[in-house]
């Protein structure tokens, strides 16, 4: 397995990055029984959600399928859930079916913030060695910033108000290394389509198998008590432009996966491809002709919460 730290470096080069997050919207649910209300709905526990403390989760269907991947923030009382644009619309209409028995309100809060990706080189050796769900949240100077990893670079995300100038870009073509943090938000074409597994929630504390019910939650618990699909998220990198809509395969031709996601800093490209076997169990990972190279993930695997 390639370091990434060998690769990121030359392109990092001590710079650091700051780029608007162009396709990330802000759910806001506020009222006495927020928590109480997203408890029932969620993947994650919202009871480990707090001021300092950020969680990753999802909304799955009865299916189990993820209707909508997000990032919680606590905002005084109130919970930002910071998701794929075009997911605002359809995750308010499917909450709105059950915030009506709560105490709750959901408002789309997509014109109130924006969102930036903040990236630097920086290793942050005693925070890199906690839990992979620890997403740490500082309030300052009207900006919260979540911090979604540590090693081996830090990745943040910057949430301001509309108007806030004290955020200024820079950099933003070396955005794409945040597709490192390996924990996506699906879009709407991929919603409903993927288990929670899949993306390795049950690593990054984006499942709770102790929280107790909800939607989705017996089929969850069944794909990771009977482990019937090995399906996992890895990273990978290679150089040059392939086509990414082709499969993923082995060296014998047989299929092992799809490319998720992809980004590319002029010739280097980086992917999430959701694998159908263990990463033991292959000699090479092909897309089409091109041989690609597996990378670390920035989490342990196989954590059981």
């Amino acid at each position: 397995m390639t370091s990434l730290q060998d690769i990121i470096d030359p392109i990092l080069q001590n710079k650091d990055i700051i780029a608007k997050q162009q396709n990330i919207g802000v759910l806001r649910v506020t009222g006495l029984d927020s928590r109480k209300f997203l408890q029932g709905q969620i993947t994650c526990d919202i009871n480990k959600l707090s001021h300092d403390h950020g969680l990753y989760g999802a909304i799955c269907s009865i299916k189990g399928r993820i209707i909508s991947s997000f990032y919680l923030v606590q905002e005084s009382d109130d919970i930002l859930m910071l998701m794929s644009k075009d997911l605002i619309e359809k995750t308010l209409l499917h909450l709105r079916k059950y915030a009506v028995f709560f105490k709750a309100e959901l408002v789309d809060n997509q014109d109130t913030f924006v969102i930036h990706t903040r990236i630097t080189s920086q290793r942050i050796e005693a925070v890199s060695k906690t839990l992979p769900e620890h997403f740490i949240t500082t309030h300052n100077n009207e900006t919260i910033t979540l911090t979604l990893c540590h090693d081996p670079i830090e990745i943040q995300w910057l949430i301001t108000n509309q108007g806030n100038t004290t955020v200024e870009a820079k950099n933003e073509g070396l955005a794409a290394l945040t597709i490192l943090a390996a924990r996506p938000l699906i879009t709407l074409e991929q919603s409903e389509t993927i288990l929670p597994q899949w993306l390795n929630m049950q690593s990054t504390g984006g499942i709770s198998f102790t929280k107790g019910c909800y939607t989705g939650q017996e089929i969850v618990a069944r794909m990771q008590y009977r482990g019937k699909s090995k399906k996992q998220l890895i990273l990978v990198t290679w150089q040059g432009h392939s086509d990414t809509t082709l499969d993923i395969t082995d060296g014998q031709g047989k299929t092992i996966g799809q490319v998720f996601a992809v980004a590319n800093i002029e010739e280097t490209y980086f992917a999430q491809i959701i694998l159908n076997i263990e990463p033991n169990e292959m000699d090479k990972i092909l897309l089409g002709n091109q041989e690609v190279t597996l990378l670390p993930l920035p989490y342990p695997l196989d954590i059981k919460k």
